[in-house]
């Protein structure tokens, strides 16, 4: 059996098949593009970019795939809650709907926030049923409560950014170093090349929230003072992950789960897999964090190719 996922976000326009054991068959993705020097794309350009990729896409799935799916899922906000709403994830319905409609198989809605984490989770050694998750993308930083429920991640908010996203925060600076939209991966680069003295930067978070406002002015003072870019990256990265730390220790004091699976596209990051763990067991012994492979990190459809096959199973066989 095969199952399909379409997510259209932001970032990327992506299409994927997996199969009844969750097996990868096709993972196609298209970045969206962005003109250098600009920090993202107006809402209706990306929903453009999105339908001349879809078409392209789905002819190549279909190339590796060789029997009809059972059904296809779609991410059709940004989070599960009332209000979510983005033009962008719109691309992605359309085409799902046609697609539906055209193969005669039943077509589920879903959000983006909850492939990230079922992506995620296919992807690492985290067998939990509840656990913390970390969702770091380009624009948001939240902590979540998450719990298996009916084959599939249900996501409570913890606490999160007061103001811009980890993401943002990395993305501006990056611009503003010369690097093109999205330049994450250009600061991580910087970060994990950086030898010698780490500068401080501020970052700022509690019980609730944390705030990345400051850090980007102390950095963007830094920058300006004629610091390298390479010092000041690390500085900024460090501080994501002193951040990131507080929150999570938080976290775990609240809800009592000390398992962390850390998901979304800054949780590719280098630098952050190789210092978040140590600043978190220096300081708050017993949290475990989980990472996953780069590629299930980043905006994809396999977490939602996935949330298609166990929507299916648990609805036709109560798995």
């Amino acid at each position: 059996m095969i199952f399909l996922g379409i997510d259209t976000s932001c970032y990327t326009t992506s299409i994927a098949a997996v199969d009844e054991n969750g097996n990868v068959l096709s993972d196609q993705r298209k970045l969206l593009n962005v003109p250098d020097g600009q920090r993202g794309l107006r809402q209706s350009e990306g929903f453009y970019q999105h339908v001349n990729a879809l078409p392209t896409l789905y002819e190549k799935l279909l190339g590796e795939i060789d029997e009809r799916p059972q059904c296809i899922c779609v991410s059709a906000t940004p989070r599960a809650c009332q209000g979510s709403y983005m033009p962008v994830f719109y691309a992605g319905v359309r085409m799902a709907e046609m697609v539906s409609q055209a193969l005669g198989i039943k077509l589920y809605m879903s959000d983006h926030q909850r492939g990230h984490v079922m992506a995620a989770l296919s992807g690492c050694a985290l067998k939990q049923d509840k656990f913390i998750a970390v969702h770091l993308s380009g624009g948001t930083t939240e902590i979540l409560n998450v719990e298996i429920m009916k084959n599939q991640p249900e996501c409570a908010l913890i606490s999160g950014t007061g103001d811009i996203s980890a993401g943002q925060l990395l993305d501006r600076l990056g611009v503003k170093m010369g690097f093109s939209f999205p330049a994450g991966r250009f600061m991580d680069e910087l970060a994990i090349s950086h030898e010698g003295r780490r500068i401080r930067i501020p970052s700022y978070a509690d019980s609730e929230k944390c705030s990345f406002s400051g850090t980007e002015t102390a950095a963007l003072r830094a920058l300006n003072n004629g610091v390298d870019k390479t010092t000041v990256a690390e500085g900024v990265m460090f501080a994501v992950c002193e951040a990131l730390s507080k929150l999570i220790y938080n976290a775990a004091l609240k809800t009592g789960v000390f398992d962390v699976l850390i998901t979304g596209g800054v949780a590719s990051s280098k630098y952050l897999r190789a210092h978040l763990q140590s600043i978190l067991g220096e300081q708050y012994a017993g949290i475990k964090v989980y990472f996953t492979q780069p590629r299930l990190s980043s905006d994809n459809a396999v977490g939602t190719a996935l949330l298609a096959r166990a929507r299916y199973t648990y609805l036709t066989k109560g798995e």
